[in-house]
């Protein structure tokens, strides 16, 4: 059964690199998914690597990423611990769709090339 988006804020939690967020499953409990830094980065190319950017590669990309979650769900790709005790996913960059808004380095903007 897919997860389904609350729409509540997404937090970033330095500790674990990654912004942290709530679905649900329909009658069930809430499922904390985390979505790490390194992923969002690759999402957007264009983005220094930081906090605040990652928080809005998040918000620009929220579908996407709430796709991938609920995908991971179905095949029961959670993870073995718990926040609150309620189940983990975390969405790292190998679960992306190959085909996301990634930019080549030839793609990105000049102000943010090294």
């Amino acid at each position: 059964m897919p997860l389904i988006a609350t729409g509540e804020l997404g937090v970033p939690e330095e500790g674990r690199r990654a912004i942290g967020f709530w679905m649900i499953i329909e009658g069930a409990s809430p499922i904390r998914v985390f979505v790490t830094f390194e992923a969002l980065w690759q999402i957007d190319l264009s983005y220094v690597h930081d906090v605040p950017s990652a928080i809005a590669i998040f918000e620009e990309n929220r579908k996407l990423i709430e796709a991938v979650a609920s995908t991971k769900w179905d095949a029961n790709d959670i993870e073995d611990c718990q926040y609150d005790g309620r189940p983990i996913l975390i969405v790292h960059s190998e679960d992306l769709p190959r085909n996301s808004n990634r930019d080549t380095d030839e793609e990105r903007p000049q102000r943010w090339k090294s």
